[in-house]
């Protein structure tokens, strides 16, 4: 990725300001640049935000899956969480139910919590 280090820091600026990403890249094509290279750091930062803290998990009860598909392997998709599991309940949240393999391996994960909760009673 080769995008230019004032755009970098003006984005960093506008995202500390709380404004959200659709915001920002609106804001900075206004001011001038390049769409691309906009766009490119959009995407680069939402699959960081997706991928490091996903907003539901952010209490620290939460377990995220990251379901890795055959185009995150090969870069044409950034990784995302596709699960959630809460740690006190064992409730399963599927954060991209459109992926079958992500139905899969919640039935795997719900399977393995159920067998796990049957071993202590």
């Amino acid at each position: 990725m080769d995008v230019d280090p004032d755009l970098v820091q003006r984005a960093q600026i506008l995202l500390t300001m709380e404004h959200p990403l659709s915001q920002v890249e609106e804001l900075l094509i206004r001011e001038g640049y390049p769409p691309e290279q906009v766009r490119e750091l959009m995407q680069a930062t939402q699959a960081a935000l997706n991928y490091l803290v996903p907003p539901e998990a952010s209490d620290g009860n939460k377990v995220g899956i990251d379901v890795v598909m055959p185009d995150e392997l090969t870069g044409a998709v950034p990784h995302q969480i596709d699960l959630l599991v809460d740690k006190r309940t064992g409730r399963v949240i599927l954060l991209t139910p459109d992926k079958q393999e992500t139905w899969r391996v919640a039935n795997e994960v719900r399977r393995a919590i159920k067998a796990h909760r049957m071993s202590f009673h």
